[in-house]
């Protein structure tokens, strides 16, 4: 019986070796049909030739999740035992608080990332650079054209302007993803033209949709970038030092989020001021967690409308702090997976002196404090350097050169 397990097993390999060497590598086209339409879908859209947007959405789900399955499926022969093990260990968990919390979000992420391995991750960062420089104004023309509808939010007597997305969030969170890839593209280089870039992108985040996320992490992006510039000139140490300030910032922003999220900050004044400058996302938090409470393995969380709908809860909630939600909706072991990677992701980059990396990431983990962005890869490209982990590449690339 085990002979012939072996031998059906030996076949299998056989078989997806010879697929491999009929079909090229699918993987990033597959990520730009899957980006563009994500974009699509984060418009006022409502229909495309007379069918709803949030079914066409459902379509291109299913239809990229069985192509990202064909894809990691010929990878099996070329997967190590380690690897196959990870992978293992990470799915499964991620897999069951997915099926409970009825949000595919980190499952997505998590293919697209397992998926990844003969991808190159400067090549993904260039190729969503080139799609949102294309695809942002093209949204907003269809907005100034009439063909998209936009959606004005009122925020402390200001009117916010979508342009043609959703929400003028999601147009800050997609101009500051554009201008974190357009630093990591020209990371060697250290002109003005740089800090023109987020300049710009900074004054438009401010007066057309005025999110306030988008535009504290782009100033932080201005002075974090800087002081980089500035301390690389001299000695390595400093460059260290500097690295692990952010890591310890990257770590002080997880764990605070979750500590104030857990508490009720308003019998706190000291604390309260916190809450009202991060837009209440801690108190609005709390009483999510008053509601559902944590699981172990994930569980569904009423948020939305259509959700609050279902389970007949009347009372508005809000769900922004990404460290909470990934808590709330995917469980402890989740969180516990899922944060101790990212920590370990900026200790990687900055150790290889990867510092643009370890900086944007620890950028992103600021942008967890008030949006889900940090662990949406639609929102988040640099996920993908979690694959770096997994496979070892800088490793594999240097022993394939002979240099070992």
């Amino acid at each position: 019986m085990k002979i012939k397990l072996f031998k059906c097993i030996a076949y299998l390999r056989k078989y997806i070796s010879e697929m491999n060497l009929r079909f090229p590598n699918l993987y990033l086209y597959i990520f730009i049909f899957w980006y563009l339409t994500d974009i699509i879908f984060n418009t006022t859209l409502k229909t495309f030739f007379g069918i709803p947007a949030g079914t066409l959405n459902s379509l291109v789900s299913l239809s990229v999740f069985v192509l990202l399955m064909v894809q990691i499926m010929l990878l099996l022969p070329s997967f190590e035992k380690r690897e196959l093990i990870i992978i293992t260990c990470i799915t499964i968990p991620v897999a069951v608080a997915t099926l409970l919390s009825g949000h595919r979000t980190m499952l997505s992420a998590w293919m697209f990332i397992v998926a990844s391995k003969n991808e190159s991750m400067d090549r993904m960062v260039r190729t969503v650079f080139k799609i949102l420089i294309i695809a942002i104004p093209l949204v907003c023309i269809s907005y100034m054209m009439g063909w998209l509808e936009d959606n004005v939010v009122v925020m402390r007597g200001l009117e916010r302007s979508s342009m043609g997305f959703s929400h003028p969030n999601q147009l800050g969170l997609s101009i500051f993803q554009l201008a974190v890839c357009y630093c990591y593209i020209n990371k060697e280089k250290n002109n003005i033209l740089n800090y023109i870039f987020i300049i710009a992108a900074i004054i438009f985040v401010y007066t057309v949709p005025n999110s306030q996320t988008a535009c504290i992490c782009l100033l932080m992006l201005l002075v974090v970038l800087s002081i980089y510039k500035y301390i690389i000139k001299y000695k390595q140490v400093m460059v260290k030092i500097y690295m692990v300030i952010l890591w310890i910032g990257a770590l002080f922003m997880n764990v605070f989020s979750i500590i104030l999220s857990y508490i009720d900050i308003h019998k706190y004044s000291a604390l309260s001021g916190i809450d009202r400058w991060a837009s209440a996302r801690f108190s609005l938090g709390h009483r999510v967690w008053e509601i559902h409470g944590v699981s172990f393995f994930g569980q569904m969380v009423y948020v939305s409308e259509e959700e609050r709908a279902l389970a007949g809860i009347t009372e508005r909630l809000w769900l922004d702090n990404a460290y909470l939600c990934i808590l709330l909706r995917y469980g402890i072991l989740v969180f516990i997976l899922f944060s101790a990677a990212y920590l370990w992701m900026i200790k990687y980059a900055a150790a290889r002196k990867k510092y643009i990396l370890a900086i944007i990431l620890f950028l992103y983990a600021l942008y967890g404090v008030m949006e889900n962005g940090l662990f949406v890869l639609a929102h988040n490209i640099f996920l993908i350097a979690f694959a770096d982990l997994l496979y070892k590449k800088e490793e594999r690339a240097v022993y394939e050169k002979g240099d070992l």
